[in-house]
């Protein structure tokens, strides 16, 4: 164990201990599930186009007689602006002189005071990200808390949130039925020409407890057994994240920070998982000159030595919008008991 000059009395040591480190816990269960596709884009705004094409019934005619009643599909573009997140920090002579390095006694380096910056940088893209993925799903709107960029998707595309009111304080609620009108409401929704393969809820803790705990439920509960056991009892694993299958529908509890929760407490929000351009992140180029033209990577980060020798100068960036190309095919889950 280290030791170091005492505060007290400067002709005494004592021993260092391990450092207390308190540490935010990082939220990162969409990222994990790998709900969001990534795409490059090489300009600052997004267009994409609609194609909605029509299938119609042919009646039958006397023949010799031709009817034409084919037609194109309806086209729209749509342009959306990524959204600018650059965060700065700067290395000074004052974070190193007379510095003793974190946990132990020796003096503080560059080279570590560097790292520790960039990767306090580093997770805080990521919570943004992870923030900004979970409003698209919760909200259908793009992150963008001072309102330097203003999309609902719902509004763009013309469409309407499909909310179930799931009654889960009744003991004689069938529970089955509610789900199953979610899952008949994303099928018929996400429009891709194809089926869907599997559905997933992210519940809210409040709703995930009163749902395990419904009269119909909880017995099924109790005996669920998996590979995912250790989610549903809190033990090792991803602790915070419990999960349950119940009637081909995985129910993930997304427990984050109570006073700025991912998804709004009370509710759950069922989705298609494994869509193709369902729900996608694209990333702009970083505003530097070399950079124009290249696809958009997801965050940059850069470093500069101050040409007085006075200190580093960090910057970083990520420029993106998260999208929802079917937002319709999302259900809203609440409880009004």
């Amino acid at each position: 164990m280290p030791t170091t000059r005492s505060y007290s009395n400067a002709f005494e040591v004592q021993d260092l201990t391990a450092p207390l480190l308190i540490v935010p816990n990082e939220f990162g269960l969409i990222n994990q599930l790998g709900l969001f596709q990534t795409q490059g884009i090489t300009t600052h705004t997004l267009t994409f186009e609609t194609d909605e094409q029509s299938i119609g019934l042919i009646p039958d005619q006397t023949r010799g007689v031709r009817n034409i009643v084919n037609s194109d599909g309806t086209r729209r573009v749509f342009a959306v602006p990524t959204v600018h997140h650059p965060l700065d920090d700067y290395v000074s002579p004052s974070d190193l002189v007379g510095k003793r390095a974190y946990g132990s006694d020796n003096q503080e380096i560059e080279a570590a005071v560097l790292q520790r910056k960039l990767e306090r940088v580093r997770k805080s893209h990521a919570y943004t990200v992870e923030k900004a993925r979970a409003q698209m799903i919760t909200a259908g709107t793009v992150y963008s808390p001072n309102g330097t960029v203003s999309v609902d998707v719902y509004s763009l595309l013309g469409v309407a949130r499909k909310s179930i009111d799931s009654v889960l304080g009744t003991a004689t609620t069938e529970i089955q039925e509610k789900l199953e009108e979610g899952v008949a409401h994303c099928m018929d929704n996400i429009k891709n020409g194809g089926t869907v393969d599997e559905v997933i809820m992210l519940c809210s803790p409040e709703y995930f407890a009163k749902f395990v705990r419904h009269a119909k439920i909880s017995e099924a509960f109790k005996y669920f057994q998996s590979t995912q056991l250790p989610l549903r009892e809190r033990l090792g694993g991803m602790a915070r994240f419990r999960s349950f299958i119940y009637n081909n529908i995985t129910l993930v509890e997304y427990r984050t920070d109570p006073a700025n929760p991912l998804i709004p407490a009370g509710k759950a929000y069922m989705l298609p998982r494994g869509v193709d351009n369902f729900l996608t992140s694209f990333y702009s180029p970083a505003n530097k000159m070399s950079l124009v033209g290249t696809i958009g990577e997801e965050a940059y980060a850069f470093s500069y030595r101050d040409p007085k020798d006075e200190g580093i100068v960090l910057q970083s960036e990520h420029n993106a919008v998260h999208m929802c190309s079917r937002p319709a095919a999302i259900v809203e889950f609440t409880s009004s008991n």
